[in-house]
């Protein structure tokens, strides 16, 4: 698909991603980093057999190719600009200031460069009184407004557990280059694509970001178990394996799944007939007027409990299944690793190190399907550190002699 672009891409951890769901798309992305290694090599998780050696890093340059440039010396500095000569995308995600301080802000890049997209991935974006923030998972969270929705709702928010403000940013940076290249095909000049990962942070809440300004109360919160809210059950139940998530609510829009749990819970005895006359959907309606038994709907709630929790999640899927109820297991890391469906789409991939390991990574979260058949997947191994310094320095006329002053130097 983007097998004709290049890109070179600068990111750290905050914006790795995004190179590369361009590189499973096709691209050659040249990961590039200081002589000493990008901080991303530091982030945790780490291998369990190599301690030190980042897998987050590794899942996030698999299929790139990696060379080392110091952009602090005018040396470096030049290197990158005669890979630029044959490069469609930059993607950098330093500290907003840095690349102008280095002379390789998009004004600077781009005058030399017209066709090229700059991609800028940052806190708060590239402008505005928060630009030069800096920006933790954490504090984007909380700027966000995601934090706000997390925990339970009777004390302060909980952090999101996992690190993934940053993700969000880099995966809108590549949507982003995309329609840049869209626009390129146009006009024939690239673009600056701005990212700010509090922007991207906001968007992930989907239409709650809308809520102040339609005149709506704040979001509520689904954390800390399963909730009653009104008259209806939502959150996650225990099970005898872990967990569910259910939803059982009366009303038009929902009762009459509710009805099928009624259904459920008649079959296998856990309450009687009777309640089969019960119709939920307009069983609110009838409480407000005085027409329903106020304690029936909370006795089926702790029906539902007592049923749920000696049965797994699997046998709990396959009766949401049978009598189409609002409930999905809670899958842990194991669990998706042995599923079923992901090993039927050949989403793990088996790729061979430099070093002759074989690891499982994860594949592209889309097929793509060209004449029938689906999308090459790049299997090009994370790049070590420097791997690629010989081959792709000789591409733009780097001869042996130069490459060994430029290692002198600590160019690469």
């Amino acid at each position: 698909m983007l097998s004709p672009y290049r890109v070179i891409d600068l990111t750290d951890e905050r914006g790795v991603l995004a190179g590369q769901m361009l590189a499973d798309l096709g691209a050659d992305v040249i990961q590039v980093e200081p002589p000493s290694g990008s901080s991303g090599r530091g982030v945790a998780p780490f291998f369990a057999d190599r301690p030190g050696e980042s897998i987050y890093w590794a899942a996030y340059t698999r299929g790139k190719r990696g060379v080392t440039c110091d952009l602090e010396q005018p040396r470096g500095r030049d290197l990158l600009f005669r890979l630029l000569e044959s490069a469609d995308f930059l993607f950098e995600s330093s500290d907003v200031g840095r690349m102008a301080a280095l002379g390789l802000d998009e004004e600077s890049v781009r005058e030399r460069f017209p066709q090229l997209i700059y991609v800028s991935i940052s806190a708060f974006g590239q402008t505005g009184p928060k630009a030069h923030y800096a920006g933790s998972d954490l504090a984007i969270w909380a700027a966000g407004t995601p934090l706000l929705m997390t925990g339970d709702d009777d004390r302060a928010p909980l952090r999101v557990s996992q690190p993934q403000a940053w993700g969000h940013a880099a995966a809108d940076a590549a949507g982003g280059a995309m329609l840049a290249l869209h626009a390129r095909h146009q006009s024939g000049r690239g673009q600056h694509v701005d990212v700010s990962a509090q922007v991207s942070a906001a968007q992930s809440t989907l239409a709650q970001v809308l809520a102040y300004q339609l005149g709506a109360s704040e979001p509520e919160r689904f954390g800390g178990g399963i909730k009653v809210r009104g008259q209806g059950l939502r959150g996650t139940a225990d099970v005898a394996d872990g967990y569910i998530v259910l939803l059982m609510a009366p009303g038009p829009a929902v009762g009459h799944f509710a009805n099928h749990a009624v259904r459920w819970l008649v079959d296998i005895g856990a309450i009687d007939a009777g309640m089969l006359d019960e119709d939920m959907v307009t069983y609110a309606d009838r409480l407000a007027a005085g027409q329903a038994n106020p304690e029936l709907f909370p006795r089926l709630q702790e029906n539902m409990r007592a049923a749920v929790a000696s049965r797994t999640k699997q046998e709990m899927l396959d009766i949401s299944i049978a009598y189409d109820l609002l409930l999905v297991p809670v899958l842990t890391v194991a669990d998706l690793a042995e599923s079923p469906q992901l090993e039927h789409r050949g989403f793990w991939r088996d790729i061979e190190h430099a070093d002759g390991r074989i690891v499982t990574y994860p594949g592209p979260p889309l097929q793509i399907f060209v004449g029938g058949e689906p999308f090459g997947y790049s299997h090009r191994p994370p790049p070590t550190l420097g791997q690629h310094n010989a081959e792709i320095y000789a591409e733009i006329g780097v001869d042996a002699n130069e490459l060994e002053q430029l290692n002198e130097a600590g160019t690469i």
